[in-house]
This record gives C-alpha cells, sequence and structure tokens, in this order.
C-alpha cells in the first residue's frame, strides 16, 4: 500500500511539472518585429523593404496582411512615400520612393526612412526607423595580358563629394538562374583606401547566350550606414551557348511517327507474339470441335 501511494505521489509531481512547463511555453509573449532595410539597384530611384515577424521565443514568423504606412525624413503627409503597402505570405512589403518627393530625395546625403504598421492586432501602432547616408557602386571590367579582372568601386556622399569608403565588404558575383555564383576563390572582398576591390575573373568555361554574355554583379549587403546596393554590368566572358534541335531526331520523347526503330519493332513483336496466341488458341478450339464431331 505504501508503495503504491509513492507511485501516486511520483506521477502527480510529474503531472505538476509537464503542466508548468506547458503554461510556461505558452505564457511566452509573441513579440511584433517590424524592420526597415534600404535597397537600390544600379544606382538608381531606391526603395525599402518592411519586414513584419513575430518572435516567440527563438521561433520568427512573418505576418501577412500588415498595413504600412511609409515617410522619408519624417511623419507628415507631405512626406509619405505610400500608405498602401501590405506584407505578403513572407511578411515583406516594398515601397519606392515616388516621384513627389525626388527633391527631397536629392537635397540630403542622409535620410530617415520611418515605418507605421496597422491593420494586424500585436502590429498596431508599430514604428520601424533606418537611418540611411546616399552611397553609390559602380563596377567595371577589363582584361590585361589574358586576365579577367572586375573592378567595384564602393562610393558614399558626403558634404556634396562622392567620397571613397574604405574596409567595406563587397560581393562580386555572375548572375545565374539558380542562384549568384562567385567569380572567383573569394567570397567578399574588402575596399581599400581608394574604395576600390578588384577581383580576378576565374569562370572561363560559364555558358553564357548566344553571344557569350554574361552578367556580373556587384553587391554591398546589410551595411548598418549604406544598406544594400546592387550593380551589374554585361560582359562577354562566357562560353557561348548553342543549341543543336533534335526535335526531328528519333527518340524517346519525340512523337509516333519519330519513335526509335527499335522500340517500335519491339513493340509490334509484342503484339504480333499476343495476337498470334490468340488466332493460336481459336484454331485448337476448333480443332477440337471438329474432332468432337467426328467421335459422335
Amino acid at each position: 500500500m505504501k508503495r503504491l501511494n509513492n507511485y501516486r505521489i511520483t506521477f502527480l509531481l510529474a503531472a505538476l511539472l509537464i503542466s508548468s512547463a506547458a503554461h510556461s511555453q505558452d505564457s511566452i509573449s509573441k513579440q511584433p518585429l517590424l524592420d526597415v532595410v534600404y535597397f537600390s539597384y544600379n544606382n538608381s530611384i531606391p526603395y525599402v523593404q518592411v519586414m513584419a515577424r513575430l518572435k516567440q521565443g527563438r521561433k520568427f514568423d512573418p505576418v501577412k496582411g500588415v498595413t504600412l504606412k511609409v515617410y522619408l525624413d519624417s511623419i507628415s503627409s507631405s512626406s509619405l512615400m505610400t500608405d498602401k503597402a501590405v506584407t505578403d505570405e513572407t511578411g515583406k512589403a516594398d515601397a519606392a520612393m515616388p516621384p513627389s518627393l525626388q527633391k527631397e530625395w536629392n537635397a540630403s546625403a542622409k535620410h530617415t526612412f520611418i515605418a507605421e504598421a496597422s491593420g494586424v492586432k500585436e502590429f498596431e501602432g508599430e514604428k520601424a526607423v533606418t537611418e540611411v547616408t546616399k552611397a553609390r557602386l559602380l563596377i567595371d571590367t577589363a582584361t590585361v595580358s589574358e586576365t579577367k579582372n572586375i573592378t567595384a568601386t564602393f562610393l558614399a556622399l558626403e558634404n556634396g563629394k562622392w567620397t571613397p569608403i574604405k574596409d567595406a565588404d563587397v560581393k562580386i558575383m555572375i548572375k545565374r538562374l539558380g542562384g549568384n555564383l562567385t567569380v572567383g576563390d573569394e567570397a567578399t572582398y574588402t575596399t581599400d583606401s581608394s574604395g576600390t576591390v578588384t577581383a580576378e575573373f576565374k569562370r572561363d568555361s560559364i555558358p553564357g547566350d548566344a553571344n557569350g554574355n554574361i552578367v556580373i554583379i556587384a553587391k554591398v549587403e546589410d551595411n548598418d550606414t549604406y544598406g544594400n546596393l546592387s550593380v551589374e554590368k554585361t560582359a562577354k566572358w562566357g562560353a557561348p551557348l548553342t543549341y543543336d534541335s533534335t526535335f526531328n531526331d528519333r527518340s524517346l520523347f519525340g512523337t509516333r511517327d519519330k519513335a526509335p526503330i527499335w522500340l517500335l519493332l519491339m513493340a509490334y513483336l509484342i503484339i504480333g507474339i499476343v495476337w498470334g496466341t490468340l488466332a493460336y488458341l481459336v484454331f485448337q478450339i476448333f480443332k477440337i470441335k471438329k474432332l468432337g464431331r467426328r467421335v459422335v
């Protein structure tokens, strides 16, 4: 009896511990996270991407349907970039610089982007702010003594002048459909005092288009001061892509009249064997009936 009571006490303690752990897990509040990320492509008019996520413990879940107002420098109707941005399934929404704010954008080297969220309970009244300094990325290609080099220059606007940015990480890659490919052995390059990096192109056998053209990309990613920048340049450094049509050749994926001869012979042989066997059986049946009449 005493042992049975011990088992009951142990079971109750285990149940309480499990219940307490479950309650502790459920009590972890979901923290709304709103982030504004700056992008510039080919040194053209920039845009920002706003990301809405809910953090619970170590888990980050994107939130769809968050309505966003995005402002340039101050929260006012005259500084409104958009009030119609809504996050998608990935929790992201883009806001481009409208022509009405182009003058304000050109007036300063530093700007602040402000996002206000609504439409989802957890994000009502949430704000996110990011400050960026105008920068641009230049790219050039050259061939010296059969060595192909790509040069990228990173500059920031300071006191009305484009100034080199030192010790910044720049990625130089080849644009591909399945994901970008590094041009050489290094994944990233660090700018020198002139804001420049040079990478040697080592992908000579990579396929290009029909003329051998490939697209080279230089990128600065997730920089705390300058955001995300990318620039592209086409170079005739790829192997020309040639395509010889096999549409009229006999193949397994061809139409019936272009099927391989061996496949047709095999199919006709199987059909002949099947029908020949059936004909033989019918012949034997008639033969048996004929023999039966003779016996009678």
